[in-house]
């Protein structure tokens, strides 16, 4: 589920590139990652479909179908401080969500009843050249999401608030700082539900 989001952050430069020529590659990469987002993901040949799982069906149990929806991402925190924005201040910070553009922040998922998902990048926000789009099934279980998509199997830990109306996930991330080097850390990633 969050390879959507980790093959964005995908980046590499060498630290001998001056800031044009990373402000350069960031675009060309994500781009690029965005046009192959969940290629990096894949783990079986979609020419032989009979290696690929079968999509999710069947009805949601009670505890799934408070999935069901739309839950927009509101908050990146990685462990590590980062500095994403180039704005000559180094200031990096374990807040990640708000060093990214609104393009990158506009990452929406949506769960049907019937099983279906799709995760969009940049779709709500007007004028962001590059958008992207996943699509498959998805199922829940106990402090899990599974989704299946692009011949792909996913399971993330989930962890979700009282209310159900937030979930949380962790995942390790690659960055490229203002400066071109590349940081790992890992990131906590949370939705809210879009509450009609």
């Amino acid at each position: 589920m969050d390879c959507f989001l980790r093959n964005a952050f995908k980046e590499s430069t060498s630290r001998e590139c001056n800031l044009n020529n990373i402000k350069l590659m960031k675009k060309i990469v994500l781009a690029s990652s965005l046009v192959v987002m969940n290629l990096l993901c894949v783990g079986c040949d979609l020419g032989d479909e009979s290696s690929c799982p079968e999509p999710f069906t069947g009805e949601l149990s009670a505890a799934e179908s408070v999935f069901v929806g739309t839950w927009i991402l509101t908050d990146m925190v990685a462990d590590e401080e980062i500095d994403l924005t180039d704005d000559d201040v180094e200031n990096p910070s374990t807040e990640i969500f708000q060093q990214l553009s609104e393009c990158k922040q506009d990452v929406v998922y949506s769960f049907e009843s019937d099983r279906a998902f799709n995760v969009k990048q940049s779709y709500n926000v007007p004028n962001c050249e590059i958008k992207g789009i996943v699509e498959g099934t998805w199922k829940a279980t106990a402090g899990q999401l599974t989704t299946i998509s692009q011949c792909q199997t996913l399971t993330i830990a989930i962890e979700m608030n009282t209310e159900q109306t937030i979930f949380t996930t962790e995942s390790n991330f690659q960055f490229s700082d203002v400066r071109g080097f590349i940081i790992n850390s890992a990131v906590t990633l949370t939705y809210e539900k879009v509450i009609l």
